[in-house]
């Protein structure tokens, strides 16, 4: 009967084998008494296991009504409500397949939502680490804060410089959550942040992350020229980030990690950049990993897309920001900084170790990208629509309505016009300037939606690369899927290598031997290596790349190439993630209704993280 029940979902091509595998598993461990509460529980824990794969931590219940569920599904299970769910899973819990947490079982039920045990755990400890050290103060080593901030900060503006309030905030608590869009100034912010804990404890033992190798790169890059202009080089403040599996020594099978609770980092302070890039398994190993005693500073922009694992753990956690701060938090901040800062009356402890920073030094009141990456993060669609189709009077922004064959051509050729610059000086230098060659390479990208078809990367991909072959700019040898300038990304992370998911490279002649090629990678520490292809681990093409890899990296010029068909992928998140990848120019290739429907939609991922830390005043 169960094999038959669900067997009917194999047709949906949102359920995977593996959802279907764990409801029949769990289901026969659960040895329900009758046909109906097996049905319904086999459909919670494949609900759940879908749940979870699409980045979401839990199954709330309380949504498991129609629409949301399919009403001829609703009725074959007898349409439930709430208590009837609950039931069924109470009598789950008499064969400990489901328990409330306090014993050890595959499912956990709390607060009407479903997890499994694992993701439950990491969600309860994360919660119990930002509830307890965002409360405990970080003691002050030095006489006066106030004095150094202001060596930080020479110039007193007229309204609040919300950097200042980030340091100062940052100075005096354990833990920092710092928001801010593209151009904030997110990086002048930690590298104060970094000066004034250098400033008041010379010896601290910092270490810069992100959670991937070109993030990690950007912001070796962005932190050193930053140390630079402010100059900061006489306080020894060390610019190299590295990823966090490399901090937390990602051992060969990519499962485990060499530092834990029984072998913490031997650090006092970790900064972790483009924060909303970290799923909720990786944030709990990085907490488990940390002394007692260090300071977590977190970085990212809270509109951002979530991780691509399952949580949205810098989501959450600036859940908080419109709480403002404490009475006395406020005061506190206020004397430190010379700046009026708004209290509220009642706010979860966590709100007094946040701050928003609210003023963009990238982009002007005049520039498209920042009106447009503002209006689609706010979902104010006649904002977008004035924008990119009636206004066409900003040069950094354009939209091209996705209405024929020949607008999908002009995207292609304009790709295939920024990509033969790199290609030239290739031509021209071979492997004389590797460092040029990737510099122009990661000028543009072709941002995609999604992964399949016309629209998807995997098509796009081969159709550039027909097209740069037509002209002459590669050479595609009969099914070699190797030549010389193809970029490529990788796919699955390798240790052993130092290559992480979301890295880029580009093939090459190989240095000294012009027989063999080698794929160029720029590392975080401003060196190029080059390996077989043969070594490579799992990887792709990379002319085009889907929106949800671009994170982390900026570009020139960027294009957006949306599908036209709705897609549950396209939502205002990525979109304005899309959007400010890029520094100069931005194309949207895409029909009006689904443009207009990726700002409308907005995604919110299930997790009891706010619950759990609102509940801590």
């Amino acid at each position: 009967m169960l094999n038959e029940w669900l067997s009917q979902f194999k047709q949906d091509s949102q359920v995977s084998l593996l959802d279907i595998h764990l409801a029949t598993f769990l289901t026969n461990k659960a040895m329900l008494n009758d046909d109906i509460t097996t049905k319904r529980f086999s459909f919670l824990v494949l609900s759940l296991s879908k749940e979870v794969r699409s980045g979401h931590v839990c199954l709330d219940l309380t949504l498991l009504t129609p629409p949301a569920i399919d009403a001829s599904l609703w009725l074959a299970l007898a349409s439930p409500n709430e208590q009837d769910w609950r039931f069924t899973l109470e009598q789950a819990s008499h064969n400990q397949v489901v328990s409330d947490g306090t014993n050890l079982s595959p499912l956990v039920f709390i607060e009407n939502k479903l997890y499994f045990q694992r993701m439950w755990l990491d969600e309860k400890n994360v919660a119990q680490y930002f509830n307890h050290t965002t409360f405990s103060e970080q003691p002050s080593y030095y006489p006066d804060l106030s004095t150094i901030l202001n060596q930080l900060f020479t110039q007193q503006q007229s309204q609040t410089d919300w950097q200042k309030v980030a340091v100062a905030a940052a100075l005096t608590r354990k833990v920092a959550i710092i928001s801010g869009g593209p151009g904030t100034g997110k990086t002048t912010t930690v590298a104060k942040i970094l000066a004034g804990i250098l400033l008041t404890s010379p010896n601290a033992r910092i270490v810069t992350a992100a959670p991937t190798g070109k993030a990690a790169s950007r912001l070796t890059e962005s932190l050193s020229r930053t140390i630079e202009q402010l100059n900061f080089a006489s306080l020894n403040l060390k610019a190299e980030a590295i990823t966090l599996h490399r901090l937390l020594g990602a051992k060969a099978d990519n499962s485990s990690f060499t530092h834990n609770k029984n072998n913490p980092l031997h650090i006092d302070v970790l900064v972790i950049d483009e924060a909303s890039m970290v799923d909720l398994n990786m944030m709990a190993r990085v907490i488990e990993a940390l002394p007692i005693s260090a300071r977590l500073i977190l970085l990212g922009d809270k509109d951002q897309l979530s991780s691509v694992e399952a949580g949205a753990v810098f989501g959450d956690l600036c859940t908080f920001i419109t709480q403002g701060y404490s009475q006395p938090r406020a005061k506190e901040l206020s004397q430190l900084t010379g700046y009026n800062v708004p209290a509220c009356e009642q706010t979860a402890t966590i709100a007094d170790s946040i701050c928003l920073l609210q003023k963009s030094y990238r982009f002007n009141e005049l520039s498209g990208i920042g009106l447009l990456a503002n209006a689609v993060k706010e979902g104010h669609l006649s904002t977008v629509k004035k924008l990119l189709i009636d206004d066409k009077s900003l040069n950094d922004i354009q939209y091209h309505p996705l209405s024929s064959q020949q607008v999908y051509e002009d995207v292609l050729q304009d790709s295939i016009h920024h990509y033969k610059h790199y290609l030239n000086v290739i031509k021209q230098n071979g492997t004389n300037d590797i460092a040029l060659v990737l510099a122009k390479f990661a000028e543009y990208r072709l941002l995609c939606a999604v992964r399949e078809g016309h629209f998807g990367v995997e098509g796009l991909n081969k159709q550039i690369e027909l097209l740069l072959a037509k002209n002459k700019l590669i050479q595609l040898k009969n099914k070699e899927t190797w030549y010389v300038g193809r970029p490529i990304m990788i796919l699955r992370n390798s240790t052993s290598l130092g290559l992480y998911n979301g890295d880029i490279g580009i093939t090459l002649m190989a240095e000294h031997d012009s027989s063999k090629l080698r794929v160029y990678f720029p590392f975080a520490d401003g060196s190029i290596k080059g390996f077989s292809p043969f070594r490579l681990p799992e990887h792709e093409t990379a002319y085009a790349m889907t929106i949800h890899k671009s994170q982390g990296s900026e570009f020139d010029h960027v294009n957006i190439i949306l599908p036209t068909d709705y897609s549950p992928l396209l939502n205002r998140s990525l979109l304005y993630t899309a959007i400010t990848r890029a520094k100069k120019t931005v194309s949207i290739y895409a029909t009006e209704p689904i443009l207009l429907q990726a700002v409308k939609s907005q995604t919110q991922r299930h997790s009891g993280l706010v619950n759990l830390l609102q509940n801590n005043h």
